[in-house]
């Protein structure tokens, strides 16, 4: 079995590995009234509802994409004329704000007056949507007037269970069962068409960290191109990315790649910095080489020579101040950005450095100062690529855990949305485009524009953004124009199966590396990295195709759904002797960095020193250092991991609490920051003077499944791997709440039974509310004839008693409505009802099965062949408004 909780830390709850079959029996039948008896279960949720939280929060996902979408502008005129574009008037439109109402009935059913919420449990039994009014307030203006407003339908969205815009938010057991459903519904999922759904957590690279790439494949770009790349994945506020490549040529210069609406570009790097701030070749020079008179700079000949090389080619571009080349720039890029037609070419250039190059470090309203931060992060990049060539640095390995994060649900959800919304705004135009052809190009100060905007060129766009999410979920398909910076384009949602409870539940703590990785030949992104210990469970991934690419988080393992604050963290940099200025050689000074920005270098020795103050005060909980803070100090090395200290704050990280050894208290550890430190697994392992923490319990790289298995520790590896699918896979118990659910099929068994021998977690998350086999006593007989492979012998009795009993539910759908296909909407005339039709023949066969209203009465025995639901036609009397049979 398990160890139990060591350490000398008490648990989570106040769970025992005792069966505590009063106090459960408890509280099944009287269910709390405050809050759950499980917390632990309740975290196994949380990534998945946390994070759809996040997206209408205040100052939250949404807010920053509006932000980010901006105002959109249009002109008057016929566009063929070119000489009238300075004498244009201009339109201008944006979104000011969106609003997800709670899932109600619609303002069209009168019937109902009292209860107007509608709960996920009828969206079930209806094979409905789960889904709430969905509106945006549309503001426009025509030259520099005042802003004129109107709130627009935009559809209905499906909202996520337990979210804040769900009924069942802050619930206690008893009011969800008041609400018919589960005592610990945990949320996180959606409900479509009747089907549980939800959107799967990706890896995806880690955000706003400059990665070392050597990829054999970056060759085929063209002729001069090598196998070394430097790739960061830039993370706007909005949770939207942008993916910036360098490219290393064979002569020594250096490339910038970027990939816009799923085309992809290549511009010259010095080109980029220059656009970026007023600088000059010396100061690049510096940058990257290191300044003039520091140590070891003659030794530095490899990066010198190439550098010098850069700054020659690129004057044959002939610009020469930051004016020139964003101009330049704005005018090569003008169109691909969709920009407004009268536009200047430096504000195009500025447009485009926005929205494409390091966004994470501005990407609205950027200031001279965000701009200096680009500059500075590219060089960066530039010096590390270099390193990288020469040998001097290793490459990141992007298949490690300490190069990756989780795409959260909630964040893609807000990410389709954002993309929604700036799609209709830019059809506004193409709709504004058609109705000034068709009414001979009126102008935007007319009355005819102001009689015709809203009603004739708004309301002939498509206003239903909603349709799109509701695509998304039921299929798992993404259309979009810019793939989202994702290297896939389906696979995204999954069915929340209830076969058994582990099933269920481990649908939560899945991760999947993404369906591109899966047709992949080589097997090197399915090994199991040291760096995933704590973080990826080692046992719980299956068999077959997705073995290694479909894993799952260690119970203990929590995402970050938001960003720690980290105001204070460079005034404490720059106490603790962060200088502005690099070194040339990596032995004199590293980097400092914060959410991929540079605070400043220091020299190795102060940079443990860094790290190592920043780490005690952030478990200390002084100066405020959050204790959500990624601190990932790289040592010095021989042809190493390129040395620093590089922090992180933001979310979708992944964290695990460990025991900080100097302050005996619980520190959160990331996945960048582990494989740098010294983390004893239990305690007789700490060693003196090395050792800063120490494990919880052993237990914990373990996921919630694997867990479960008792005397793990006695079997062979593959046997627990085999015991986390087939634990999934048994007949088990669904639910409590059976007769609220329309599943198309559900499984049950009928005498499921406590396990006699359980592990420590088994009663912390309450698995016994759902219990998932029986116990048995097994004689194992090896001799001649005996020895089956797959197969047993069963005890007679037992069997006739109930042993493995299970019941199958299965679902039948009727339809009347079928046969008149062309008038499905709303005004759709009843022909058909069920039951018998008045004073017609019934046989006596029918009456066998079937009640008055024409349906199987309940408790019937049904057999193949029998009659399960009888109808007849109608016609409805305009007069009395009765419906009369047509039958006869």
């Amino acid at each position: 079995m398990a160890p139990a909780r060591t350490n000398g830390v008490a648990p989570a709850s106040n769970w025992t590995t005792e069966y505590d079959t009063r106090r459960r029996h408890q509280l099944f039948r009287q269910p709390p009234r405050d809050k759950t008896a499980y917390p632990t279960l309740a975290e196994a949720t949380k990534p998945h509802v946390d994070s759809f939280n996040g997206i209408f929060a205040a100052n939250g996902q949404i807010q920053h994409a509006l932000r980010d979408i901006g105002t959109k502008t249009f002109l008057d005129g016929n566009p063929a004329d070119a000489s009238e574009t300075s004498r244009r008037n201009r339109l201008q439109i944006r979104v000011r704000e969106v609003f997800l109402d709670k899932s109600m009935l619609p303002p069209s059913n009168k019937v109902e007056t009292s209860k107007r919420e509608i709960l996920p449990v009828e969206c079930r039994e209806r094979h409905a949507t789960y889904r709430g009014r969905f509106r945006g307030r549309l503001e426009y203006r025509v030259n520099n007037g005042e802003w004129k407003e109107t709130v627009r339908e935009l559809g209905y969205l499906p909202i996520m269970l337990r979210s804040n815009r769900c009924h069942l938010e802050g619930l206690s057991p008893k009011e969800l069962v008041n609400r018919r459903e589960e005592t610990e519904e945990l949320g996180g999922y959606f409900i479509v068409n009747g089907i549980e759904k939800l959107i799967r957590m990706l890896i995806v690279n880690r955000r706003n960290f400059p990665m070392a790439i050597v990829r054999p494949s970056f060759e085929n770009r063209g002729a001069t191109y090598t196998k070394y790349g430097m790739q960061i994945r830039s993370v706007r506020p909005d949770q939207t990315s942008q993916t910036n490549v360098l490219h290393y040529l064979g002569d020594g210069n250096v490339t910038f790649r970027f990939s816009w609406r799923k085309n992809e570009y290549l511009v010259p790097v010095l080109m980029i910095l220059k656009a970026l701030v007023e600088t000059n070749d010396r100061e690049i020079y510096e940058g990257i080489v290191g300044p003039a008179g520091s140590k070891d700079l003659e030794a530095k000949q490899f990066v010198t020579d190439r550098v010098e090389l850069l700054l020659r080619t690129y004057k044959a571009y002939r610009l020469y101040n930051r004016e020139q080349t964003r101009s330049y720039l704005g005018e090569k890029f003008r169109v691909v950005l969709g920009v407004p037609e009268d536009m200047e070419d430096y504000d195009a250039g500025t447009e485009f450095l926005r929205k494409i190059v390091l966004p994470h470090l501005g990407s609205y309203e950027v200031t001279e100062a965000q701009d200096g931060d680009k500059f500075r992060m590219l060089l960066f990049m530039i010096r590390k690529l270099y390193s990288l060539v020469e040998g001097e640095c290793a490459m990141d390995n992007p298949d490690a855990v300490s190069s990756q994060e989780i795409l959260l649900p909630g964040f893609l959800y807000g990410m389709i949305i954002k993309e929604r919304i700036e799609e209709w705004l830019t059809s506004v135009g193409l709709s504004l485009r058609e109705w000034s052809r068709s009414n001979q190009y009126p102008e935007f100060t007319s009355k005819e524009f102001e009689r015709d905007f809203l009603t004739r060129v708004v309301r002939k766009t498509n206003e239903n953004l909603g349709q799109g999410l509701d695509y998304f979920l039921s299929t798992g398909n993404l259309v979009s124009p810019s793939g989202l910076d994702l290297q896939q384009v389906s696979g995204f949602t999954v069915v929340a199966e209830k076969i058994n409870f582990y099933r269920f539940i481990s649908h939560f703590r899945m991760v999947h590396r993404g369906s591109f990785f899966a047709q992949l030949k080589t097997t090197t992104v399915r090994k199991l990295l040291p760096e995933s210990w704590g973080f990826l469970c080692p046992v719980h991934t299956p068999d077959g195709s997705p073995c290694g690419l479909l894993n799952h988080l260690s119970h203990k393992c929590k995402v970050a759904t938001d960003g720690a604050d980290v105001s204070k963290i460079p005034s404490l940099i720059a106490q603790l002797g962060v200088t502005n200025s690099s070194a040339a050689s990596l032995t004199d000074s590293v980097v400092v960095q914060l959410d991929g920005r540079i605070l400043g270098f220091c020299s190795p020795k102060q940079a443990k020193m860094i790290g190592d103050t920043l780490r005690y005060w952030k478990v200390e909980g002084t100066h405020g250092v959050p204790l959500d803070l990624e601190v990932g100090y790289i040592p010095s090395s021989e042809g190493g991991q390129y040395p620093g200290v590089y922090m992180f704050s933001s979310p979708a990280r992944m964290l695990r609490p460990v025991k900080y050894l100097p302050l005996e208290r619980e520190d959160h550890v990331g996945s960048f920051e582990q494989p740098f430190m010294s983390i004893a697994c239990t305690e007789p392992e700490i060693a003196s003077g090395d050792s800063t923490h120490v494990e919880y319990d052993p237990t914990n790289i373990l996921s919630i499944v694997a867990n479960q298995t008792p005397f793990s520790d006695f079997n062979q590896s593959p046997r627990n791997m085999y015991q986390c699918q087939m634990g999934k896979q048994t007949m088990g118990t669904p639910g409590t709440a059976l007769k609220y659910r329309t599943d198309n099929k559900t499984y049950r068994l009928q005498t499921g039974q406590t396990p006699v021998v359980r592990p420590p977690l088994h009663n912390e998350y309450g698995l016994d509310n759902y219990p998932n086999g029986t116990n048995a006593v097994v004689a194992v007989i090896s001799y001649t004839g005996y020895d089956m492979d797959d197969a047993m012998i069963l005890n007679k009795s037992a069997h006739e008693r109930g042993f493995g009993h299970g019941t199958i539910y299965k679902t039948k759908k009727i339809d009347l409505s079928e046969e008149n296909k062309q008038g499905r909407g709303r005004s759709a005339a009843v022909t058909q009802m069920f039951g018998f039709a008045p004073n017609g023949l019934v046989k006596a066969q029918w009456r066998n099965t079937l009640d008055d209203d024409g349906l199987a009465a309940i408790g019937t025995k049904v057999r193949e062949g029998d009659v399960i639901a009888a109808s007849y036609t109608v016609n409805k009397d305009p007069m009395t408004g009765e419906y009369a049979n047509r039958d006869g």
